[in-house]
């Protein structure tokens, strides 16, 4: 509500927010029903793991935490 109410750029830095708290705490700390709840919520979740699998690959991923 905060960045809503302060006025300017606050959509901009309402997506930088949302992207650095879903940095934070990850897709489990979504709420499942904010998720599912989405319109095209399969072609999105769909889209988000390609992009996920481009980005980070699983073996990269892997790697990591060893």
């Amino acid at each position: 509500m905060a960045n809503a109410n302060c006025g300017g750029e606050n959509v901009h830095r309402g997506c930088l927010l949302g992207a650095l708290l879903g940095a934070y705490h990850g897709e489990s700390g979504i709420p499942k029903h904010l998720k599912e709840g989405l319109h095209d919520y399969a072609a999105l979740k769909q889209e988000i793991e390609a992009f996920k699998a481009v980005v980070a690959p699983k073996s990269e991923v892997d790697s990591k935490d060893q």
